[in-house]
């Protein structure tokens, strides 16, 4: 049977390597893959995912010792999104965790399985506050051929409902169902959009994957790659390691402390970064949104205000839904309040009249779409929310 990979392959895919396994960058120009995520449906490999078991009576204990989130608040078909903290309080990357009768998944993009199984085993050799009596099982699901799909965006809900019926659209944010077909389908999403990633032996995903193209014409779904987090991880910010690495992996300056429970028993990082949570800091990841027309604003270009520098741009782009430039900036804790003008951004062009924006930047489309009021392929119901 085929693989996934020979479907790209097959379809002209532009591949590249993320988190050790080999994905498609893209399939069509970005702007066309950007539109369909924005307002249809966009079909993209996530088998870049690592995911990693940790099964018995005793895996809790050593789930919640390496997340930054509380897993004592999922239940079975339930998911949390948690930072993983390293020892001195910084961001190592970001997961999903599944919870499950037997035990829990890890569904991380940026840290690669391997690594996952050493902090694991490197906690139980380590930690004996953890109270386990039962070492817990744990295993790379890459071994029994795991991958992972994504389908998001704002009509998402429709395509996945014609292949497993209507309970997909009142799957709530973060929760899974396990399906006949033996995947799991967690509605999950980083971007603002309704999103379904479907979990699973590769066949499975293949199968999957031909299906849901073999409806999605009438959406005007399109297939992607992972290139389009470019701008709509812009759009909708949350970790990023590719924006934020050289710039700061303090969750606090990113304002990512919605990610940690500093309430809940010890996890790896909290003696360092709980009292930092009790001070306001030297400086915060705000928005920037450019007040007059300008050529573009780049990464390391310096925010002034009367003057003085306050801060630096970490990321920048073009929005094509604002249709302006915008930019995510760590500025001085006194000035990185939202929606204040008087901000000049220094290029090597010109200055740019700026003021902050709170972020996200978008109210997303799927913010607005009502399954039960709109359609994209019932004429009955209402297509486009004005």
């Amino acid at each position: 049977m085929k693989s996934l990979n020979d479907l790209h392959l097959e379809n002209n895919a532009r591949m590249g390597i993320y988190n050790n396994h080999t994905v498609p960058v893209a399939y069509h120009d970005l702007a066309i893959e950007y539109k369909a995520v924005r307002e249809n449906a966009l079909l993209v490999d996530y088998s870049h995912m690592s995911i990693v078991s940790v099964m018995g009576d005793d895996a809790w204990a050593l789930m919640n010792h390496m997340a930054s989130a509380d897993i004592s608040i999922i239940r079975d078909e339930q998911g949390i999104y948690s930072l993983v903290l390293n020892e001195d309080g910084t961001i190592r990357g970001d997961m999903y965790v599944l919870c499950t009768s037997d035990g829990y998944y890890i569904l991380s993009e940026n840290i690669p399985a391997p690594e996952i199984i050493e902090r694991l085993n490197s906690i139980l050799e380590s930690s004996e506050e953890l109270d386990i009596v039962e070492l817990p099982e744990i295993n790379s699901m890459a071994d029994s051929g795991w991958g992972a799909i994504m389908l998001e965006g704002p009509y998402s809900w429709e395509v996945m409902s014609e292949i497993y019926g209507y309970d997909i659209i009142g799957l709530p944010y973060f929760e899974y169902i396990n399906e006949a077909d033996e995947l799991i389908i967690f509605r999950c999403g980083k971007h603002g959009e309704y999103a379904y990633m479907a979990i699973g032996q590769e066949p499975a995903l293949v199968k999957l994957w031909e299906n849901i193209l073999s409806i999605g014409g009438k959406y005007e779904l399109k297939t992607g790659g992972i290139q389009y987090q470019d701008i709509v991880r812009l759009e909708n910010t949350g970790w990023d390691e590719s924006i934020f690495s050289g710039y700061s992996k303090n969750p606090i300056e990113l304002q990512m402390q919605w990610a940690i429970q500093y309430d809940k028993e010890n996890f790896i990082g909290k003696s360092v970064i709980e009292p930092q949570s009790h001070n306001q800091g030297e400086r915060k990841l705000v928005g920037m949104l450019p007040t007059a027309e300008c050529s573009g604003i780049k990464s390391d270009d310096k925010v002034l205000v009367e003057g003085k520098e306050v801060g630096i741009i970490v990321k920048s782009g073009f929005s094509p839904a604002l249709q302006s430039f915008i930019a995510l900036a760590l500025i001085d804790n006194d000035y990185a309040l939202a929606d204040i003008s008087g901000f000049e951004i220094l290029t090597a062009e010109e200055d740019i009249p700026a003021r902050t924006q709170s972020v996200p930047f978008l109210y997303n489309l799927s913010m607005l779409v009502n399954p039960a009021e709109h359609s994209f392929i019932d004429s009955s119901k209402s297509k486009r929310i004005m």
